[in-house]
């Protein structure tokens, strides 16, 4: 949750608070999706997990990243940036170079920021399921102007040269996240057509758009998926590539592609990788 605070309070310096709200709405469309994957196992949507028992690499998630991002975001609203900038000086002078628990962070706020248990739920947002009632999902002109594009697409409007001309890749990746999970495979095309989606050199846009294509049932990518799937090793796009050829009903094409794909390419792939890649196969009956 530090480290994505700080990442985006760098992004805002460097690249400007339009382009860190974008960077916080793809978190919170991260966030969300989690929600949904975790739906039958509430634990793991908690700050503070009870791991026990647990292989963390099933576990692994947007969720410490998102909601601990969403946490420390949610003090800097309630006691302003100038005095939350001098409480995480101090928080690093304390703690550098240890390892530090819940229960020690959480006094360590109470101490220097009194009366920030009265504000603020702390046990709901450390200890509670879900996603808290005062979380934030950002606000600036950029991100409505996306979000309102990709719902456009929804009537079948593909978004016009001139309103997409300055995107870059974080644009992208917000847009798709917003579009609806499956789609008609003409519409599918039409879009690739413009923009080539599929032929991006960002993964986050390129895996984005492999995924709308698998789930849209669109098989022109189908090679494009399988090429992916051999070149990169990341758990962050094999997971949600390999999901989506294998979720759902009537996938008998994709899960003998993605069975296929997966006993070529599994020996470049890290042990952990292969469990994780095994463990979805077992999950949906491959």
């Amino acid at each position: 949750g530090f480290t994505t605070y700080a990442e985006r309070r760098i992004v805002e310096v460097v690249q400007g608070e339009d382009r860190a709200v974008l960077n916080i709405g793809i978190g919170w469309r991260g966030l969300n999706e989690e929600m949904e994957r975790f739906k039958d196992n509430l634990e793991c949507t908690k700050l503070k997990t009870n791991q026990e028992g647990l292989d963390p690499d099933d576990v692994y998630s947007q969720v410490p990243y998102e909601k601990g991002f969403q946490f420390l975001w949610r003090i800097e609203r309630q006691i302003g940036r100038p005095a939350f900038d001098e409480f995480i000086k101090k928080y690093i002078a304390t703690f550098k170079f240890k390892s530090i628990d819940t229960e020690t962070f959480l006094n360590f706020l109470k101490e220097n920021v009194p009366g920030i248990e009265k504000q603020i739920d702390l046990e709901l947002w450390t200890e509670g399921t879900g996603i808290p009632p005062d979380a934030y999902e950002p606000v600036s002109s950029l991100y409505s102007k996306i979000v309102s594009l990709a719902n456009e697409f929804k009537l079948g409007k593909i978004p016009k040269e001139d309103e997409v001309a300055d995107w870059q890749g974080q644009e992208w990746e917000l847009y798709l996240e917003n579009l609806p999970k499956s789609a008609e495979a003409s519409q599918v095309l039409a879009l690739d057509e413009r923009y080539r989606l599929s032929e991006s050199k960002d993964y986050e846009v390129k895996v984005a758009f492999l995924q709308l294509a698998i789930s849209s049932s669109c098989k022109d990518y189908y090679g494009e998926v399988e090429k992916t799937l051999k070149e990169v090793g990341r758990m962050k796009y094999l997971r949600p590539l390999y999901i989506a050829l294998v979720q759902g009903a009537g996938k008998d094409e994709e899960k003998i592609l993605a069975k296929r794909v997966f006993a070529e390419a599994r020996d470049s792939y890290h042990p952990i990788a292969q469990g994780v890649v095994e463990s979805i196969f077992a999950k949906h009956g491959v």
